[in-house]
């Protein structure tokens, strides 16, 4: 299968747009783990083992791993290999440089790491896109508009034709294998029903749902107007504020799942 049979193939398996960020926080993660790299591990593990049956894609965020240096790394490697089949995995790593330093990120990720997908900034043009999409087995998703207030600065930049809008206009126009997204943010619904309604094949991987406050409805909405995307949950999958780990993991990761249906697949 390419990149987007694939992605399809894990929306389809769980019938859910669900991603689960995996963003190990050591100074919250449950007691009676430790606050070291192996509590990491352990807390990551167990998280997986708890959730695999409904998500269609994991995002681990690297700064989480790479906070531990190469221990942390080694660690990550070893969890990914845990995951089971069928279930997408993306790199957030926010990488992007001209095309020579881009090209070993992109074999870094996508080669030696067993990741599908990669996150990409635009900010230095098709250039620091162009490797992680060489191959149609992988893919990336490109920061278009992000979750974070601050993210308005530059992207909302140029008025009647913002920044963002130019960034989308290039991965469409790049993404002739099909292995291209967008990364948009629950928090400006405004912008995701606006760049949907002018881009409507390209899949979203929206972030900002839960502890930062998104709307379920229209990031659900979107997803399933492409029929391709994935609505990621860190916190508020790995924190839950009420219950006892792991069951209370397990009920919010199955809520989610139901939350974020594809009726496509019912």
């Amino acid at each position: 299968m390419n990149y987007q049979q694939y992605f399809k193939h894990c929306i389809t398996t769980k019938a859910s747009f669900l991603c689960t960020g995996v963003d190990p926080d050591s100074n919250k993660i449950p007691s009676g783990f430790s606050r070291n790299v192996r509590g990491i591990y352990d807390f990551v593990h167990e998280i997986i083992e708890v959730t695999a049956e409904f998500t269609a894609a994991y995002k681990f965020n690297l700064a989480f791993f790479e906070r531990w240096g190469w221990r942390g790394l080694q660690v990550m490697e070893k969890l990914l290999s845990e995951v089971p089949a069928d279930i997408l995995l993306v790199a957030d790593a926010k990488r992007g440089d001209i095309g020579n330093s881009s090209k070993f990120y992109a074999r870094a990720l996508l080669e030696e790491l067993p990741f599908h997908a990669a996150t990409v900034s635009p900010y230095l043009g098709s250039d620091s896109i162009r490797p992680f999409i060489e191959n149609d087995k992988k893919g990336a998703f490109v920061l278009c508009v992000t979750s974070n207030a601050s993210g308005r600065e530059l992207q909302e930049h140029g008025g009647e034709k913002p920044l963002y809008l130019k960034a989308a206009e290039i991965v469409e126009h790049l993404n002739s294998k099909g292995n291209l997204g967008l990364v948009m943010g629950a928090t400006k619904p405004e912008q995701l029903t606006g760049v949907r309604n002018m881009f409507p094949e390209l899949p979203f991987l929206i972030p900002g749902i839960g502890t930062q406050g998104g709307g379920v409805e229209t990031a659900v909405r979107v997803c399933r107007e492409c029929g391709l995307g994935l609505i990621n949950v860190s916190r508020g999958i790995l924190y839950p504020t009420e219950g006892r780990f792991p069951d209370n993991v397990y009920e919010v990761a199955k809520n989610y799942n139901r939350l974020f249906t594809n009726e496509d697949c019912l």
